[in-house]
Formats: C-alpha cells, structure tokens, sequence
C-alpha cells in the first residue's frame, strides 16, 4: 500500500519499473566512482597497484556502458527468457538488502577522502584504492538486486547464463579489444588521412592551424593535440564492430548476417568521419574556449558517446529495414498506455534529465552555471511531457507547509557562507547583457518552481515509495534516512539539505499529509532562497 495520495496514477510499466530505478541508481553510482578516481587515483594509482588494475578502473565509465547497451539487446533478443526478472521485480516486496550494499559500497568509495583528502601516498593510498574498488563491487551488487531479488537472477543464469557471461566479459574487455586491433591501424596512412582530414575539417570552420606530420600533432598557439592510434578512430572500429557482431548474433535468426556485414565497410568509414568532427571540435573548444574542458572534459566522455550512439542508431536502422530482414515477421502490438500517463515513469524521468543535463553541461561548457538556461529548457519539457500524471495529484496549498519551507530558506539564507568575490563576477555576468538576463530569469524560475516538483517527485516519492514508506514504523524509518541521505548528497551544504529533507518527508508522511504538501514547502523555500539571491546578486547560495 504507497502512503501516498490515493487518486496518483497507476503505473503500467509492472515490473520494469525496479531495472528503471536500478539503471538510474548505476548511472549516478557511476559517475561518483568514475569522478572520485579522476580526483583522487588517476596519477598515482601505478606508485601501490598494477598497471592492469588501473587502467581497468581508469575505463571503468567505458566498460559498464557497453555491458549496458550489449545487456540492452540480450534483453530484446530473449524477451521470454528475461520476463522472470519482471516477474520476480512485480512481485518482490523490499529492496532492503540492495540499500544496505549501496549504502557500504558508497561508504567505501568515499571514506578514504574524509581520512586522507585527495591526495593520499604510500599505505593510505593503497587502503584508499582498496576501499574504492571494494566499494565498486557492492555498489554492482546494489544495482543487480534493485532491478530483482537473487534467485531471479540465477534462474536466468541458469537460462542465458552463457550469453550473458559472454556478453559481460566483452564490454568489460571491450578497451583491451581496441588496444588489441591496434596493430592492425599502425599504418601510417590511417593517421596520415586522419590527420589530414581533420586539417581541412578545421579549415572549413574557419581555422588555420599548424600541422606537423611527423610527431601527428595539429593545433594552434598552445594548443596542440597529438593524433595517436587511438585518435585515429581505432575505438570508434571496436566499438562499432563489436555492437553490430553482438546484435547480429543474438538476432541471427531474423537479421541476414551477409547484409549486414555488406554495410559495415560504410559504418567504418562514418565512424571515421565522425572522428575526425570529434577532433576537429576538440580543437576548436581548446583553442577559443578552455583547453581544460577540452582534454579534461569533452575528450573524455565524448568519442564513447559519439561512437555508442551510432551503434545504436545503426542496430536502429538495420532492425526496422526490411532489406536486413530473413523473413519479415508481423508484429504484435501491446496495446498499452501511452508512456505520458505513466506515474512511475513521471517520477523517475524528470530526474534523470535533471542529472543526465548536469552532466552534459560539465563536460561541453567551462562554466557549467551557463548552461542553465538550456538546462532548465530540458526539465521543463519533460514535465510538461508528464503533465498528465502531475496534474491528476490533489494540488492545495497547506498553510503548514508554506511556513515550514520559509522557515527552511531563511535557514538557508541565515546560515550561507557565500563564495561569491566581487572583483570576479559568476560566469553569466562576465558576458552581460540580454544573456544575463535570460539567464537569472531560469535560474529564478527553474529554482523556485521546476526543481522543486522534480525532486520531490523522486525523493519524497518514488523513492520513499521504493523503499517500502508505510509497510511498518522500521521501514518507514529506513525509508526516509535513505532517501534523506541520497537528496542531502545532492547539495554542497549537506546538513542544512538533510534536514530540510527530514521536513519534507514528514510533511508528506504525516496522517493528512500528501506529495504536493512536500512540493509546497520546497517552492517556498526556494522561493524566498532566490529573491535573497536576487536582491544580493550572490548566486553562489542556491
């Protein structure tokens, strides 16, 4: 029974609503241990652990993601043998055991930094990159039993155990396989076109650059990048051929694998061009933006995700062409509700923009707190995608509520120990003008109203609701530290945040109390934090 109002939306995802939540928990249990490495391992990991364990960990964002996409197309090939897990997910009552492994795994990933900071040496180093791959594991097995209980997962082990284990084995081997094919691009002329490709790329964006062919090296003042094997596109190669081999297998009795490998000569060679985009924007941004975004950032993160979506997009194109098709099969539809009325997916959707934009905007803008404009663009848009389930919630403004989030912003506002220094104005305002403008408006709008309703759509409901809120007083409790602790997690002042998440609970756990009770309080207090931050032109509090 959900503790919530009684007239939300049923969802009809059944029981693919839990692999959602544990898709969504690895990506941000992802990004905290992939970021924690940058900071802390990444150049001295090799000083008290092998070189083969850290580059592992050093490509371990890489790894899970093709284990994701190649998990994605056994599930699709094998929708029967894997309709256990939905199953067992619908009718699995606690995620209790999966909390307490999420909860140890994040404890070991992140404590070292409170004993020894971001730069530990000699045997705290090593506990440190201990705790961290020991925390990796548990977070791993945090996300398997969030999306379904064990015995779920060995019965389809037990089923597909050899194709999972393959398919598992090569994403994580997937950086390995590049390094192996290597040899196979050592020619001269694959770097030689790709350099000279990326020259006149460059040229036709308006940029003169310096090219030595000799050390492979193109760039402009002092900003050079080298173009090595890897940039050559080899990763791209790899990743493409192996999604394809990958998807063709598992479909191999409805996919005619000859077409298929009769376009992959072309898949290459647009992979390649898109490579050379790839390094041509890389140089751009390093030259006429910031060259620490564009090696730190953008050069990162953006080939694999570059080279996964064209996969994706070609295994697309090739499953709806009827040219690829051994014998073209009718399709029976589930006649289903549209996704827009879905309660589970309003909930968990906003969110996911909500972190996926922050990530977009801290690996292509400097500064991210200028991208907030487009930011707030995109959250808006998805609430508005799921206006229906939003607005079918018993709206009321609670007096109680109001002055308890006002209560919460003027604690905010109290409390602040502001960064701001006014000899160097925060990004939007060193470029002024109309953009200025637009862009306090978002932040003021985006602040007060649309972040508010997405995190507590997440927050105080689907995860209070997830982890069992009003089964008993224990779980209620449980409940509310967890999903207090994720949402303080979220904020740089962690404990003013807990607290205020401490409230918002309580106001929708109370007997009369509701979801928009906790949205109520939460626009408040945001409310009354961003006419503080107006009137003090100190952005740096919200």
């Amino acid at each position: 029974m959900s503790v919530f109002d009684v007239n939300e939306p049923k969802p009809f995802l059944g029981g693919w609503w839990r692999p959602i939540a544990a898709a969504l928990f690895t990506a941000v249990a992802l990004a905290l241990v992939s970021y924690i490495w940058y900071l802390a391992y990444r150049d001295s990991c090799t000083s008290v652990a092998s070189w083969k364990f850290c580059k592992f960990s050093r490509h371990l964002f890489e790894r899970a993601l093709a284990v994701f996409v190649l998990g994605a197309l056994l599930a699709a090939a094998r929708p029967v043998a894997l309709r256990g897990l939905a199953h067992a997910s619908r009718s699995a009552t606690s995620s209790g055991g999966a909390v307490w492994l999420a909860l140890a795994g994040a404890v070991l990933v992140g404590q070292p930094l409170l004993f020894w900071g971001l730069d530990p040496a000699g045997s705290a180093l090593l506990a440190s990159v201990t705790s961290w791959a020991a925390g990796v594991f548990l977070l791993a097995c945090a996300a398997l039993r969030f999306a379904a209980p064990w015995s779920a997962w060995g019965e389809v082990l037990r089923s597909e155990g050899g194709w999972i284990v393959a398919l598992f084995l090569l994403g994580m081997a997937l950086p390995e396989i590049g390094d192996t094919l290597f040899p196979l691009w050592h020619l001269d002329m694959i770097k030689d076109a790709t350099l000279a490709a990326s020259q006149v790329a460059a040229q036709l964006v308006g940029m003169t650059l310096t090219v030595d062919p000799a050390a492979y090296t193109i760039g402009q003042g002092d900003f050079f990048v080298r173009v090595n094997q890897s940039c050559s596109g080899i990763e791209g190669f790899a990743l493409l051929t192996v999604f394809l081999i990958g998807y063709t297998t598992l479909f191999r009795q409805q996919i005619a694998p000859l077409r298929v490998a009769a376009i992959l000569p072309f898949a290459l060679a647009l992979s390649w061009v898109l490579n050379v985009v790839r390094i041509t924007v890389l140089i751009w941004i390093g030259i006429n933006v910031s060259p620490t975004l564009a090696v730190e950032g953008f050069h990162s993160h953006a080939g694999w995700l570059i080279f996964i979506c064209l996969s994706l997009g070609l295994i697309a194109f090739i499953h709806n062409t009827a040219w690829f098709q051994r014998e073209r099969q009718p399709r029976t539809l589930r006649h289903l509700p549209p996704l827009t009325q879905d309660w589970a997916a309003a909930r968990i959707l906003p969110f996911a923009v909500f972190m996926f934009t922050a990530v977009v905007s801290s690996t292509f803008v400097e500064d991210p707190t200028l991208a907030y404009p487009l930011r707030m663009a995109a959250m808006a848009g998805v609430l508005w995608i799921f206006r229906a389930p939003i607005m079918a919630l018993r709206w009321r403004i609670d007096p109680l509520a109001v002055g308890l989030g006002l209560a919460i912003g003027l604690a905010w506002v109290v409390f602040a120990s502001s960064s701001a220094n006014p000899e160097e104005p925060f990004g939007p305002a060193r470029i002024g003008g109309a953009f200025l403008v637009v862009w306090i408006v978002c932040r003021i709008v985006g602040t007060s109203l649309i972040v508010p309703i997405i995190e507590e759509l997440f927050f105080r409901s689907y995860l209070l609701d997830l982890l069992g809120a009003g089964r008993s007083h224990l779980a209620t409790v449980f409940a509310v530290g967890v999903s207090t602790a994720a949402f303080a997690v979220l904020h740089d002042r962690m404990l003013l945040a807990a607290l205020a998440g401490l409230v918002f609970a309580g106001l929708v756990l109370r007997p009369s109390g509701r979801l928009v009770d906790a949205v109520v309080a939460h626009i408040a207090a945001n409310v009354l934090i961003a006419i503080w931050a107006l009137a003090s032109s100190d952005w740096t509090i919200i």
